[in-house]
């Protein structure tokens, strides 16, 4: 063979890896149909309004966001002792120990559900909980499904 065709060759080979491996990337970051796509919403629990004193009312709220946390259910581990649930908040991702290790099965807690779990924050990342309630599940149908 030429140096001209060896050339030629190296330059395509070159450019073929070039295509596979940019077309892979892309195809990573697109999702594929069937897929679903999850939405965290989460909320702040608010201490009780004292109008009367400005210092106590930040001090209940603070008290509040220190024994209440409340978010949507992103991962359950019920292996570990005691079980963990990764709970998406308004902060971002927390760790909820379940000290009652029942407390899990007795709520019927799914992915997906929006809990408030109540207890005492370790760490900004980190809760610990002695009592869960489901306030919403996911994916439950509406009352008006407008059926005939």
């Amino acid at each position: 063979m030429h140096g001209s065709t060896l050339w030629r060759l190296g330059r395509a080979l070159l450019l073929g890896t070039l295509i596979l491996a940019g077309t892979s990337a892309l195809a990573a970051t697109v999702p594929t149909p069937g897929t679903s796509v999850r939405v965290v919403e989460a909320t702040v629990a608010q201490g009780k309004n004292n109008d009367n004193d400005k210092k106590g009312k930040k001090d209940n709220q603070d008290d509040d966001a220190d024994h209440v946390l409340n978010g949507q259910v992103l991962d359950i581990d019920t292996l570990k002792n005691p079980p963990e649930l990764i709970v998406g908040t308004v902060d971002g991702q927390s760790v909820v120990r379940v000290l009652k290790t029942d407390e899990i099965a007795i709520n019927g807690v799914h992915l997906g559900d929006y809990i408030q779990a109540n207890g005492e924050k370790q760490s900004e990342v980190l809760f610990d909980a002695t009592q869960l309630s489901v306030s919403e599940r996911f994916g439950q149908a509406s009352s008006n499904d407008n059926k005939k």
